[in-house]
């Protein structure tokens, strides 16, 4: 028999997987079970923007719902207060998001450890203060909300479902992003600087401006998702939009799948939206305040059995499996 080619079981793999996402709204057609895969895709997508940084570069960041909250906020403002579409809002969100992690990067990427988490933190701190305190821009605790006007152009779809596909395709681009990233010579800079900062250092190998562009552009594509999110919503306040539970929440979702892998974020999502909804249909009104203990009993969970995440603990089983086979 011949051998399997291994780079085609990496294309057909990949596709086999998107293909299965793209009919799970068919196979749970109820609204409320359509609304979670939703944001099941859309926490996917943030949760790989976050990985480029985080994951790769090691860069550890509680701060990302401020990126998240910019692009929703950019959006929203310049079309609220401009008529500026959504369509190009949310660039613009995501240029304002990557040059303050430009100014962010350039003065905390030197910082190790969780002293630059703890920077990333203050900083998202900082900005979910601003939005609160700057009422006449942003509506304050209040928030904003978006007319439903139905339009291509206002990215207001009658239709939730075109979200969920919306959602999809981000997952899909930034998962080829990831991929891409991960087999050039700047993921092989980031992941060197990751095991060991100063072996790379030693060996000539300049990360700072590659880990500072790699941060950037982490946040201009969680960006990116805030917007979507602004628009499937039609409401956005600091809370929902900028609250430490979402910057936790990226970092969760790829820290159970395998952090640092292109698919990993997406098995974490998947994994933490499925407890999402079992909470809510088996213990309804009595979640408040579980969820997050729920969430880090699974952490525990799969740290204790897969110490990498279940996506390479899976592969490195099924691989030890198929050699003792052979």
């Amino acid at each position: 028999m011949k051998p399997s080619n291994p780079k085609s079981a990496h294309l057909i793999l990949p596709v086999a997987g998107f293909a299965i996402l793209a009919i799970l709204p068919f196979v749970f057609s109820d609204a409320f079970f359509v609304s979670a895969v939703t944001l099941a895709f859309l926490g996917a997508a943030a949760s790989l923007a976050w990985n480029l940084s985080g994951g790769y570069a090691g860069q550890l960041s509680l701060g990302h719902a401020a990126f998240y909250g910019i692009g929703a906020y950019v959006s929203t403002i310049l079309f609220l207060k401009a008529g500026i579409s959504p369509l190009i809002g949310v660039w613009l969100g995501a240029v304002v998001s990557a040059a303050l992690a430009v100014l962010l990067g350039a003065v905390t990427m030197r910082l190790k450890g969780s002293f630059f988490v703890m920077s990333t933190l203050a900083f998202g701190a900082v900005v979910h203060i601003s939005t609160v305190n700057l009422r006449d821009i942003t509506g304050g605790s209040s928030g904003l909300a978006i007319p439903l006007r139905p339009s291509p152009e206002n990215l207001i779809f009658a239709s939730k479902l075109v979200y969920t596909y919306l959602a999809l395709g981000l997952v899909a681009v930034f998962y080829i992003l990831t991929r891409a990233m991960a087999a050039s010579k700047v993921g092989y800079a980031l992941v060197a600087f990751r095991e060991n900062h100063d072996a790379a250092r030693a060996l000539g190998i300049r990360t700072l401006p590659l880990r500072i562009g790699v941060f950037a552009l982490s946040a201009g594509l969680v960006s990116i998702c805030g917007t979507l999110h602004a628009q499937y919503y039609l409401y956005i306040d600091p809370d929902s939009v900028m609250g430490l539970n979402l910057s936790l929440n990226f970092a969760l979702m790829a820290i159970l799948g395998g952090l640092g892998t292109a698919y990993g974020p997406i098995l974490g999502a998947l994994l933490v939206s499925v407890v999402s909804v079992a909470m809510q249909v088996y213990l309804g009104d009595q979640i408040s305040g579980l969820t997050q203990l729920a969430y880090a009993v699974i952490v525990i969970i799969v740290l204790m059995l897969a110490p990498t995440g279940l996506g390479p603990s899976a592969y490195a089983f099924l691989k030890r499996r198929a050699a003792w086979r052979s």
